[in-house]
């Protein structure tokens, strides 16, 4: 016999999807934290490690076993059309919800309507805001930045933080989805700005909070940090090239090259695998022709 509609939860209208890559040492404690009325889709990208990891989920999701490693945005597509709710959450698999944090997302679609992106206050794990301040488009001069004691309620923006945000399920298709020909960062900014194109207001609801630990989704290595960088830079030139804005390689290679050496000097492995990836990525053909500006 199926629920009664008047007395199901309003939480059971927003499906929160997840995008996983060998994070099953985060995954249990971001599901544990999600409404038992909110349905869960996982999309595993192809992780190496697996997802055994599901049998000690604390409760029952749908997962997504994606071929092949698609990329953040292909990924988060997929998981929305499995959605089957008005609306979806996107969240990073090392965030963890609060517990008011769906409730006040649900209320802020009350005061403002449909089409908009709400995202809720996004803190590291040592408290503080983490909160975007531009991108690679639009770049935002510190003086010009909000101290957190000058935020009183809830704000527009003019960026989205993937990290954590939500919109209508048929809102996000109809602003297209995600850029699959972005493999990895800068899928947010490309979304950020067609919505400002179209009017979508982005919305920071502050009553709404996640923790977000940061670059906790897969383990770390030299390798795994080289190809994250790769990637990174390689996004960086589509997005830039989509809306006219390129840059000049040689200036760009030149300065990674130096930090390559620096890093060397320092003997910084870390910084070297960020450095030498994104140089590699520098060297890479630009994804594909760019889609006209919108």
């Amino acid at each position: 016999m199926s629920a009664d509609p008047s007395t199901a939860s309003p939480l059971s209208a927003v499906t929160v999807v997840f995008v996983t890559y060998n994070s099953g040492a985060v995954i249990g404690r971001a599901v544990a934290s999600v409404p038992a009325e909110c349905p869960v889709v996982i999309v595993d990208n192809a992780s190496p490690e697996g997802t055994a990891w599901r049998a000690g989920l604390s409760r029952p999701v749908d997962l997504v076993e994606m071929p092949a490693n698609a990329g953040f945005g292909t990924a988060c597509n997929a998981g929305t059309r499995r959605a089957a709710t008005p609306y979806v959450l996107f969240l990073n698999p090392d965030a963890v919800l609060d517990g008011e944090t769906l409730p006040a997302l649900l209320a802020a679609t009350g005061r403002y309507g449909d089409p908009a992106i709400l995202m809720p206050a996004i803190l590291g794990e040592n408290g503080r805001l983490m909160r975007k301040e531009g991108s690679i488009l639009e770049k935002v001069p510190r003086r010009l930045r909000l101290s957190p004691d000058e935020i009183a309620g809830d704000y527009c923006t003019r960026f989205v933080h993937g990290a954590a945000f939500m919109m209508a399920r048929e809102a996000f298709f109809a602003l297209g989805g995600f850029d699959e020909a972005i493999f990895l960062y800068h899928e947010d900014d490309d979304l950020s700005l067609r919505a400002i194109a179209r009017h979508i207001p982005i919305i920071v609801v502050t009553g709404a909070r996640v923790t977000h630990a940061g670059g906790r989704s897969s383990a770390p290595s030299f390798g795994q940090t080289f190809r994250v960088n790769r990637a990174k830079m390689q996004s960086e030139r589509y997005v830039l090239e989509k809306y006219g804005c390129s840059r000049a390689t040689l200036p760009q290679i030149a300065k990674l090259a130096g930090g390559c050496v620096l890093a060397l000097a320092c003997l910084d492995l870390h910084r070297f695998a960020i450095r030498s990836g994104k140089m590699a990525g520098c060297f890479d053909d630009v994804l594909q022709t760019p889609s006209p500006r919108v």
